[in-house]
Formats: C-alpha cells, structure tokens, sequence
C-alpha cells in the first residue's frame, strides 16, 4: 500500500484524487493538506467533498504515515511549499502549473536530494500529443502548425501548461497559442497541422477530471521508488510504451 499525502486536498482535483484511490487497493491518501488560510482547515474531508462524514480532516502539516506528496495546489503560497518538501524529503509528484523559472530551477535543485515528478497534464494522451508534435517537426517540408487550447472558465492559466508543451515541441512563439476560456467542464487542446494543399488535425479532449487523478495514481506508482532525479510524461513513456 502506497501512503499518499495530498497537497491541494480541498479543490477539484483533490476531490478527484480521492475518489479514485477509494477505488484503488493498492494506494490511499493519509494526509489531506491544505494552506494556512483555507476555509476548510479542520474541517471533515467527507462532509465537504461528498457530503458524507469520513472521520478524516484537512490539515496544514503532514501528521500521518505516508510515502509520497501529490501536489495539486494552485502556485499560492508555492515558495514556502517547496521549503516544506525539502525539509520532508519525500517523493514528490508535482501538478502545480504557473510557475517562475525561479521555482522551476528550485525543483530542479530539489531533485537531487529526492526523486520528484513534473507533469502539469498527468494524462499519457496528452503526452503523445506532445510527443507527435515533436516528431512532426523533424520531417522536411513547409508545414505550418497551429496550437488552440479551451479550458473552463475558471481556469487560471492561459495559455494552459499543456499548450506551452505543445507549442515548445513544436517550436512555436507561446504567444501564437490560441487560448478560450468558458463553461464549466471539460476541456480541449488542439493541433493543426498543415501546408498549402494538406492538412492534420489532432485534438485531445477530457470530459471528467478522473482521468487526471488516475494518471496521477498511475505515475505515483511508477516512480515513488525511483532513484534521485527529475521525472517528466516523456520520462514515463519511454520507459513503459518504447
């Protein structure tokens, strides 16, 4: 059994975590975290995300067993975040989005001390898109590629993680992503490939945020006793799909 302490245990994507490792024997979330300013701080982890009592509470520190932090916070708050995680130096899978290239050089630093997971998209879906668009780039010929990305209307990134990834792989300036913010669910990412006489459309598109927490359950499993280092999507795939 896989310990996890859940950071961002209070929001969408926690709820989401959750309940798939309710469904999963071989991991369970044994600290439920959120900041010091969280409405939810103490409060009962079953009453607010399934209206039901669970006996479990949101807490600021780690106070359980665990083997591994999953991180689905917003970036608020993330410099003291990654001083706590030093000072832990536990696995760490990390979700959170927005960040500096400050912060980016900080977790890099960090990964020598313990093994620590980027992925801003924990689907492997929206990794081989990323992949594809990569490849794509190495064959000759005029191609012209266009990103597009739609995401609900509170998402506070835009352009999203996963577009910058897929504008990066296939060398495009970020700022030509076209980004849509609307609704309430659901979101898409979109690849146009194409030149004066052909043209490719690929779309990655998700309905449910369950497929983010499987993924992140799934990438837990994989890595949270890998050796000191920095693990990407691509990192994963490499080694479980070529």
């Amino acid at each position: 059994m896989i310990n996890i302490a859940l950071v961002g245990a209070s929001g969408k994507m926690g709820q989401a975590v959750i309940r798939e490792s309710l469904n999963d024997e071989t991991v369970q979330v044994t600290n439920y975290l959120v900041s010091d300013e969280s409405k939810f701080l103490g409060t009962d982890v079953g009453e607010h995300h399934f209206s039901q009592p669970s006996g479990k509470y949101f807490s600021k520190t780690i106070d359980e067993p665990f083997d591994c932090i999953i991180d689905f916070a917003t970036r608020e708050n993330l410099d003291a975040r990654l001083c706590y995680y030093e000072e832990l130096g536990k696995p760490l899978l990390f979700c959170t989005t927005g960040l500096s290239q400050k912060q980016k050089e900080k977790l890099k630093a960090l990964s020598n001390e313990f093994p620590i997971f980027i992925a801003p998209n924990t689907s492997v879906l929206a990794a081989l898109m990323v992949n594809f668009l990569a490849n794509i780039k190495k064959i000759e010929g005029s191609y012209e590629i266009r990103i597009s990305e739609k995401h609900h209307k509170s998402k506070i990134d835009s352009p999203s993680a996963t577009a910058i990834s897929l504008a990066n792989a296939a060398n495009i300036d970020e700022k030509k992503i076209e980004s849509l913010r609307e609704g309430d669910h659901g979101n898409w990412h979109k690849a146009k490939i194409y030149s004066e006489f052909e043209e490719l459309q690929i779309e990655h598109s998700t309905t449910n945020r369950s497929i983010y927490a499987q993924g992140a359950l799934n990438i837990v499993k994989w890595f949270y006793q890998k050796p000191k280092n920095l693990y990407h999507m691509q990192t994963l795939i490499e080694d479980l799909y070529e």
